[in-house]
C-alpha cells in the first residue's frame, strides 16, 4: 500500500514489489479483486478477527453484543495504519471500495443477527427500529468511529468501554421507542 496512491497498487506493482512475474500473482490471486481479499483475510487474521466466532457462541445475546464490539476494536488497533489507508485509497480506486464495502456488509449483517437475539431475548417487536439500531451500531464500530475516539489519550479499552457504552443506550432508547416510553 504504497503512499503514491492506487495507482501503484495493481497487479503489476505488487509482482514488482514481490520480484515476480506478473503472471505469477495472477496464478495466485486471479484477479486484483482476489489480492484485496487475500490481504483483508491476512488482516483479519492479524487483527483477531477468529474471536469474532466466539461472541456469536455467548447465550447472552448482551454479552456477545459486548465481545463483537471488543473483538473489532482489537481489530482496528492492530492495522489502524493500514486500515486508514485503505479507506482512504478506497475513496479513489472503485474496485478497492466495493471490495471494502462488501467486507464492511458482514459486520452490518453480524450486527443484524445480534440485534435479532435480543430483541427475542427482551420480548421486542423486531421490525424496522431494528434496522435503525442496526445502522447506529454499524456506525458505531466502524473504523472511523474508532479512529477518531482513539486520537489523543484514549487507550483501545478505553474505546471499547465507550463504544459498548453507546450501544447500550442505542439498544435503550430504541426499546422505548419500540414500547412508546419517550412520549
Amino acid at each position: 500500500m504504497a503512499p503514491e496512491g492506487p495507482a501503484a497498487f495493481s497487479i503489476d506493482a505488487v509482482a514488482r514489489e514481490a520480484g515476480v512475474s506478473r503472471m505469477t500473482v495472477y496464478y495466485r490471486f486471479k484477479s486484483k479483486r482476489g489480492l484485496l481479499e487475500a490481504l483483508f483475510d491476512d488482516l483479519a487474521a492479524r487483527g483477531g478477527m477468529h474471536k469474532l466466532a466466539g461472541a456469536f457462541q455467548q447465550p447472552d445475546p448482551l454479552q456477545a453484543l459486548s465481545e463483537f464490539i471488543s473483538v473489532f476494536t482489537g481489530f482496528w488497533t492492530t492495522g489502524r495504519l493500514l486500515i486508514r489507508r485503505l479507506h482512504g485509497m478506497g475513496e479513489m480506486d472503485l474496485e478497492l471500495g466495493e471490495a471494502l464495502r462488501a467486507r464492511e456488509e458482514r459486520r452490518r449483517h453480524g450486527l443484524n443477527v445480534l440485534l435479532q437475539r435480543i430483541a427475542e431475548s427482551r420480548g421486542l417487536p423486531a421490525p424496522t427500529p431494528i434496522g435503525d439500531a442496526v445502522d447506529i451500531l454499524f456506525m458505531l464500530t466502524s473504523f472511523e468511529t474508532f479512529d477518531a475516539l482513539a486520537r489523543g489519550k484514549r487507550r483501545p479499552q478505553d474505546v471499547a468501554a465507550l463504544v459498548q457504552r453507546l450501544a447500550l443506550a442505542t439498544l435503550r432508547e430504541t426499546a422505548r421507542f419500540r414500547t412508546g416510553e419517550h412520549r
